[in-house]
C-alpha cells in the first residue's frame, strides 16, 4: 500500500514550497528512487523543470515533472503539487504532499489529508521550520 507523508512548511509563501520540494528531489533520488512530480498547471511544470536543472544541477532520467495525468513506469516517488489527490498515486510507493501556510493551501491539503485517512492509507506528517531545513 502507498505511503503518504505531508511536509506542512510554517511558511506561506509559494517560493519556499518550491524549495522544499527541490530537497525533497534531491534527497529522493540520491536515495536511488525514481521521482515524478504532479505540479497543477503547464505554468509550474515549465517553471519546477528550469529551477531544477539551473539551481540544483538535477537533469536526471529518474526524474518526471508533469502536470497532465499518467506516469511513466517504474515511478517509486510521487510529489503531489496539484490542488487535488492524482488518481494515480496509488501506482507508487510513496507519495509526498507539500504544504505551505497559505490558508487555501493549507484547506486543500487537509481534503487531500481527510481522502488518504479515510481510505485507510499509512499517513505520516512533517511540520517543517525552513531556517532549519536549508540544504
Amino acid at each position: 500500500m502507498t505511503s503518504i507523508q505531508f511536509y506542512i512548511l510554517a511558511s506561506d509563501k509559494i517560493e519556499d514550497r518550491w524549495h522544499y520540494t527541490q530537497r525533497l528531489v534531491s534527497q529522493s533520488l540520491r536515495g536511488g528512487k525514481s521521482v515524478h512530480i504532479h505540479t497543477a498547471c503547464s505554468h509550474d511544470t515549465r517553471m519546477l523543470i528550469e529551477r531544477l536543472e539551473s539551481s540544483t544541477g538535477i537533469a536526471d532520467e529518474c526524474l518526471f515533472v508533469d502536470h497532465k495525468g499518467e506516469p511513466e513506469a517504474d515511478r517509486q516517488v510521487l510529489i503531489n503539487l496539484s490542488e487535488e489527490v492524482p488518481h494515480f498515486f496509488s501506482s507508487f510507493e510513496t507519495t509526498l504532499e507539500v504544504i505551505h501556510a497559505e490558508p487555501k493551501a493549507k484547506a486543500v491539503g487537509r481534503e487531500r489529508y481527510r481522502y488518504y485517512q479515510e481510505r485507510g492509507y499509512p499517513l505520516r506528517h512533517h511540520e517543517i521550520q525552513l531556517e532549519l531545513a536549508i540544504i
